[in-house]
């Protein structure tokens, strides 16, 4: 289980000693999404990037820190810089070429785009103005945790999202080329009488794909949605396709390209007349999709039927497992697919139900608190083939999760959106590895163990030869000083970092994997 609120620590066991080791000192402020791994343009573990505060300066400024190591952990570059202690970060990335930061001062009413390549060398800032109106609504969405402002192009650029103050809210796609591209914007319609917000949900070297919402007013629970197909080289719409409350109601989750550069869409579909807000889904839907939108082939994966029948369960999988959120979809050599997922459940939340129990007993509102959440439970991989038939299901068992839901009206797959971006899930990541044919999907999991101390695990499920077996390495808390993350590594290993706050450091650890 991984908690959103607590801070882990880790000891390493004491027979991993082929691991790599390095210490960064003088650290004075670091959160651990500040940084992140370096790929290649076959996905491998190039390095990594760390961005953090070196100093507290005088009339409020603060020197900052952009360091790069190599996948074995030597140091590359290390470049400092002086900023406003306004500024904070809200996203990095690095899209094989460059990293970019997104700093964003809401003061001085504006965001900077930060660019340095891979020896850290800075390029042209980007700085972008900001209205009051659009800084309210990066701040709500930030908060609902629905909205991602920052995507890398592989070896091509970099795409910025954001709210554009219209008539009412809309939004504005920007695109800054690496490689010597020409950079483009795609805008929402200026006079639109809906709120029109957009989410990137695959961005590769082709197209971008992503799904727009619109609502008449910030509360409204009518919602229409449409999957837009955008050219990534010049920002021209190829098409749009809207599935209504009465036609084809589907939860997109998923996208990316086939071998022959189609669209695939997967997600979640339900019935004619269901609103997706709440209704429960009937099963899970691939769609591919030529970049003309003519849809070529769709398939239909039932949980009453297709899945129960395959995990042999009576009934109504769903009822039975609770729903799944698919993390990522991983593709083997003879073009079989694999679904990495969780299940989830919605339950009672007994804090909420005590917070509004005693608001309401107290003359308040009730308010504030939601009374439901989602439980997050064991992790499970689908197997399907070229087709997309589903033809194996294997669940691997975790301890639970709970997060509070975002809201207690929404539908628990909607919640589940959201709260991804929270951290609320244990998944962390899959590193794909080509050569080999296999795939590594990591997971951090709280074990309670009879008769012994409760550990943090750190677990990844790997396929090797369209078999699936699972690893693990123990990890031990000790103190509440210390934030942890884990980043995929070079293949085969995992790269394990500490912040100890109190004495100021980064701690980095590499470790392997053991196939079994």
């Amino acid at each position: 289980m991984k908690r959103i609120s607590t801070l882990l620590l880790i000891t390493l066991a004491a027979n991993l000693t082929f691991a790599q080791e390095k210490k960064i000192n003088e650290v004075n402020t670091f959160k651990v999404k500040n940084s992140g791994a370096i790929l290649n343009k076959e996905k491998d573990v190039d390095g990594y990037y760390f961005f953090y505060e070196l100093d507290k300066l005088k009339k409020g400024d603060r020197e900052f820190a952009i360091q790069v190591l190599d996948k074995n952990l030597v140091e590359v570059a290390k470049k400092t810089y002086i900023d406003n202690k306004n500024t904070l970060l809200m996203k990095s990335s690095f899209n094989n070429q460059g990293i970019m930061f997104a700093m964003a001062n809401f003061k001085e009413k504006k965001i900077s785009l930060l660019s340095y390549d891979k020896k850290v060398n800075q390029l042209p800032t980007v700085d972008i103005s900001l209205e009051s109106k659009e800084i309210r609504y990066i701040q709500y969405m930030q908060q609902t945790g629905d909205f991602n402002i920052l995507f890398p192009v592989e070896n091509k650029g970099f795409l910025f999202n954001k709210f554009e103050d219209n008539k009412k809210i809309g939004y504005s796609l920007k695109y800054y080329p690496t490689d010597g591209g020409k950079s483009w914007e795609y805008n929402s319609p200026d006079d639109s009488k809906e709120m029109l917000a957009i989410n990137p949900i695959e961005v590769n070297e082709k197209v971008i794909v992503a799904l727009e919402t619109s609502k008449p007013g910030l509360l409204s629970r009518k919602i229409t949605l449409k999957t837009k197909i955008i050219d990534v080289n010049t920002g021209v719409l190829l098409y749009e396709k809207e599935y209504s409350k009465n036609s084809k109601p589907r939860l997109i989750n998923n996208a990316f390209l086939d071998k022959d550069n189609n669209v695939v869409l997967m997600g979640e579909y339900f019935n004619e007349g269901d609103n997706i807000i709440g209704d429960k889904s009937l099963g899970l839907f691939t769609e591919v999709v030529d970049l003309s939108g003519k849809t070529l082939k769709e398939n239909f994966t039932s949980w009453k039927e297709d899945v129960a029948k395959i995990a042999k369960v009576d009934g109504n999988y769903i009822e039975d497992k609770g729903y799944i959120y698919f993390h990522n979809i991983a593709k083997t050599n003879n073009n079989e697919y694999y679904a990495i997922g969780e299940f989830y459940k919605r339950t009672a939340n007994a804090g909420g139900i005590a917070l509004t129990t005693l608001s309401l007993l107290s003359g308040g509102g009730g308010g504030g608190a939601s009374v439901t959440q989602l439980t997050i439970a064991n992790s499970v991989v689908f197997k399907f083939n070229s087709d997309f038939k589903l033809t194996g299901i294997q669940e691997f068992e975790k301890g639970k999760s709970r997060a509070p839901s975002l809201s207690d009206f929404g539908s628990p797959q909607l919640n589940a959106h959201a709260l991804k971006s929270f951290g609320a899930f244990d998944y962390e990541y899959t590193q794909i590895d080509k050569t080999n044919d296999r795939f590594y999907a990591c997971f951090i999991d709280y074990e309670r163990i009879k008769g012994e101390k409760n550990k943090n695990a750190f677990k990844t499920i790997i396929c090797d030869n369209g078999q699936l077996s699972e690893d693990k390495i123990y990890l031990e808390s000790d103190t509440n000083n210390k934030d942890f993350r884990v980043l995929p590594a070079k293949v085969g290993n995992v790269l394990l970092l500490e912040y100890d706050k109190k004495l100021k450091e980064i701690n980095i650890h590499l470790e392997k994997i053991n196939i079994r």
